[in-house]
């Protein structure tokens, strides 16, 4: 560098944060470069964008690489998944240490060193995208966890073999089994008659439709009672008079309440809610699943900001950190989280669901508190301290976010 031309040393300077690799796979290339109809504008040694005399891989005046694309097509798709996700090189420089230095590669991109990393929002987008795709397609979101007729059979089965055990030790010690004897019975009974509904498929349509038949007519009687009186005093005689309180019993120990300020709301917004209301009901909640999988991320993409905004107001006293550093500080704890996760989904399946929570819960809550030691230079226990407040704001966040991300699925579907 000449040092004459500020300017030009900082863009040829800068281009090495991704340029650099462009032109040094570029000149890999040099001999596989095909002939093609398509010549540059320019001629050679001349950038085929700006027109500047090249003196190396990047033009120093655009930053273009010197470079050709006329090769094979999944030349192009490796590259355009390496633009995307950064596989060949900065991604796999970033994400160890992104797991396992808390707070190492905050402090080195804040600092100026860049050019190795992946660039904070990139990093989120990869990590928060792959988490998604990978929880979305293991598990389904929205499904009751209710037991199946083949769950409670299972478990029918296992009451069985208890009072069977019961009632050979009870005549090994001469005790009476007659009483023991009538309740084998009845479990057995029960235990056919379970096995019946669980293969029966007209018996399990007819449950199903039953229990969906009760639940619309709840949510007509609570949101809409006086578009269905006749509804309203079939459920009052059922449930003690208590549908005028918001409160209805679709079946027996099971009830639903829903405060006595439904009545004040507007007809039609009480009738959207009652039609929202039903078509969950008659889809299986298939629809509000599919739209959970839409809002989710986008809340969750929300409170990335709003966890930097707690981060700058918890630091306004310091001077020199702006609301940039909070937000790449957010983005990367966010990254670390959902990849984390990922790891702990693997952790889990080999050591256990438990021994999975407490590994993330401890080495999310220490790389937190290695963040504030590391990038805001706090002390141990001002650390700690921040890090219980941050847990309990964010815990609060959570819990609102997941409560719009319901409402607006449900709103969605």
């Amino acid at each position: 560098m000449s040092g004459a031309d500020t300017v030009t040393d900082a863009i040829v300077a800068g281009s090495g944060a991704g340029e650099l690799e462009d032109a040094i796979r570029a000149s890999k290339r040099t001999k596989r470069d095909r002939n093609s109809a398509f010549q540059s504008p320019t001629a050679e040694g001349l950038c085929s964008n700006c027109g500047t005399e090249l003196s190396g891989p990047v033009c120093h005046s655009c930053g273009q690489t010197a470079d050709s694309f006329h090769r094979p097509v999944w030349e192009l798709l490796a590259e355009i998944f390496d633009g995307l996700f950064g596989f060949e090189g900065r991604m796999w420089r970033t994400i160890p240490p992104l797991l396992y230095r808390p707070g190492h590669i905050t402090r080195q991109y804040l600092s100026g060193v860049r050019a190795r990393y992946v660039m904070p929002f990139r990093l989120y987008l990869t990590a928060s995208v792959l988490f998604f795709l990978v929880v979305f397609g293991a598990t389904n979101i929205g499904a009751p966890d209710v037991p199946s007729p083949e769950e409670m059979a299972a478990a029918q089965e296992a009451t069985a073999a208890e009072l069977e055990n019961a009632r050979q030790q009870m005549e090994a010690n001469g005790i009476d089994t007659s009483e023991l004897d009538q309740a084998l019975a009845a479990a057995e009974a029960g235990q056919d008659a379970l096995t019946e509904v669980a293969n029966d498929p007209v018996l399990q349509a007819a449950r199903e439709e039953s229990w969906k038949r009760n639940a619309i007519d709840g949510v007509r009687v609570v949101l809409v009672p006086e578009l269905y009186p006749e509804l309203v005093e079939e459920f009052e005689e059922r449930s003690d008079g208590r549908v005028s309180d918001g409160v209805i019993e679709l079946e027996e120990g099971f009830s639903v309440s829903l405060g006595e300020d439904v009545s004040d709301m507007p007809l039609e917004v009480r009738r959207f809610l009652a039609n929202q209301a039903i078509s969950v009901i008659n889809d299986d909640g298939q629809m509000m699943q599919r739209e959970l999988k839409t809002w989710i991320p986008r809340v969750m993409f929300v409170l990335v900001p709003v966890y930097g905004l707690l981060l700058a107001f918890m630091h306004f006293y310091k001077r020199g950190y702006f609301f940039y550093d909070h937000m790449v500080v957010s983005l990367h704890f966010h990254a670390f989280l959902y990849l984390f996760l990922l790891v702990t989904m693997v952790l889990s399946a080999i050591i256990g669901p438990g021994w999975g929570i407490v590994i993330l819960l401890v080495w999310s809550n220490f790389y937190l508190y290695r963040i504030h030691r590391r990038v805001y230079d706090h002390g141990r226990f001002s650390s700690a301290l921040r890090v219980i407040t941050l847990n309990f704001a964010y815990t609060i966040l959570l819990a609102i976010g997941t409560i719009v991300a319901l409402f607006l699925a449900f709103l969605s579907g």
